[in-house]
């Protein structure tokens, strides 16, 4: 009996400090509030009092509630017992997709040196613009705007079925829940995304945030079985091997993710045979952090990216796929994990994968020019290039310009003279009293 009553007390406690302001020494928060306002803006607003002393500092400290930084920001205050303050987050320029949910708390100090940290408060940067419904299972939320509940179940179904798919492969399942937020075409879709965000991308996966969004029509069963499995390879990958210190090679988590489609991009393997036959692959070192920005180039990128993982599941199988993912949660090194589960490196596997394509029969286009540096190009003593100086030489300069220029000049100079001189003229007699008139 007395456990429970100690329960109800504390529950009793933490209830009076929810509904009473928040004090420390004297400064207290009369007033906390974040209206967010999709997609341009978050608006935080705070009142506070120190009616003993005056309020001379305010922070506004927030961040993602999955993640473990925050900003800070130093808000202009005019001392005095009781203030008010606001700040406006741009979410135009500090991006933050639908769905994110943020944690954030305010700093006050007064004249007399006392500080209050406010207790944390949350709020879900949701897109109101659209009536969304949901469902949810194992960890994953689906929302959706257009389209009835079947539709919302597909995507639900979709989704279950892709995690089993990554369970029995990776060995890995969400710890943390993940909201899939499916807009009803590309337009609406692009409007929830980063401005200048890339046009021909279908989905986004945020990891560090557990959402996704992508843009799926409630009649296309295609792109559920593509995009759906696909960015939920990354919130799977991105919570199994999650570690401050180190990550998945972007070709192991993009081919992941493209080779767990349901409906699989078809022309990705022509692509890689035509580009092999081209002598146009890329090599697998440079695609461990980024991906080209040219359209064709990252189109081949995933669609390498694809075999090379399907490379490794067909040649060591799933028990070496699901060890590499538990040597990259562990920060172990690309090359170094690469070397311990699959006795090759990064080029050796590369070199391994190219010789299952077809070879290549095209020759590659000839480069002009030199193609590498010269191995003295730190050596040679600087070239010191003099500068120039202005002539003084008159008769150099008179000699460059045109034949019409010095003609004209002294034209114009006999001109000028022939005017001085009879306006000196005119002068001088009228002075000598020559053309004084008479009555």
């Amino acid at each position: 009996m007395k456990p429970l009553l100690l329960r109800l007390a504390a529950v009793l406690l933490l209830g009076l400090l929810l509904v009473a302001p928040v004090r420390a020494q004297g400064v207290q928060v009369v007033s906390s509030e974040a209206k967010p306002n999709f997609p341009a803006n978050i608006k935080f607003a705070l009142v506070a009092e120190a009616p003993a002393s005056q309020i001379v500092a305010v922070q506004l400290l927030y961040g993602a509630t999955r993640g473990e930084a925050m900003t800070v920001v130093d808000l202009p205050v005019t001392a005095g017992a009781r203030v008010a303050v606001q700040h406006t987050l741009d979410t135009q320029v500090s991006y933050l997709p639908p769905g994110t949910a943020l944690t954030y708390h305010w700093l006050i100090r007064d004249a007399a040196g006392n500080e209050l940290d406010s207790p944390p408060q949350e709020l879900r940067y949701d897109d109101p613009r659209f009536p969304w419904k949901e469902r949810s299972q194992r960890n994953v939320t689906v929302l959706w705007y257009q389209g009835n509940d079947a539709f919302g179940q597909t995507l639900l179904d979709a989704a279950i079925k892709a995690l089993d798919a990554l369970k029995v492969e990776i060995g890995a399942e969400l710890t943390l829940p993940v909201r899939i937020y499916v807009y009803a075409d590309l337009q609406d879709m692009r409007s929830a995304l980063e401005p200048n965000s890339t046009e021909w991308v279908g989905g986004q996966a945020f990891s560090g945030l557990g959402i996704i969004v992508g843009a799926i029509a409630p009649d296309n069963t295609t792109e559920i079985q593509r995009l759906i499995p696909h960015e939920l390879s990354h919130q799977v990958l991105a919570q199994a091997t999650e570690n401050p210190y180190g990550g998945v090679p972007l070709w192991f988590n993009e081919g992941l993710a493209a080779h767990n489609q349901v409906r699989r991009d078809a022309d990705w393997d022509a692509m890689v045979e035509q580009a092999a036959q081209q002598g146009r692959l890329i090599p697998l070192e440079a695609l461990a952090a980024n991906f080209p920005t040219d359209t064709d180039q990252a189109l081949l990128s995933y669609a390498q990216s694809r075999n090379v993982v399907e490379f490794i599941l067909k040649t060591y199988g799933e028990a070496k796929l699901q060890a590499l993912v538990t040597a990259f949660a562990q920060a172990t090194p690309v090359e170094t994990a690469l070397t311990q589960v699959l006795g090759r490196t990064v080029d050796e596997l590369d070199a391994a994968w190219r010789a299952t394509l077809p070879p290549q029969t095209e020759t590659p286009p000839v480069l002009t020019g030199p193609q590498t540096a010269p191995p003295d190009r730190f050596t040679a003593a600087p070239t010191v290039v003099p500068t120039a100086t202005p002539t003084t030489d008159w008769a150099d300069w008179l000699a460059g310009l045109p034949a019409w220029v010095p003609l004209t000049a002294t034209g114009l100079c006999c001109v000028i003279g022939v005017g001085v001189a009879g306006t000196l003229l005119l002068v001088g007699l009228r002075l000598a009293g020559v053309d004084k008139r008479t009555s």
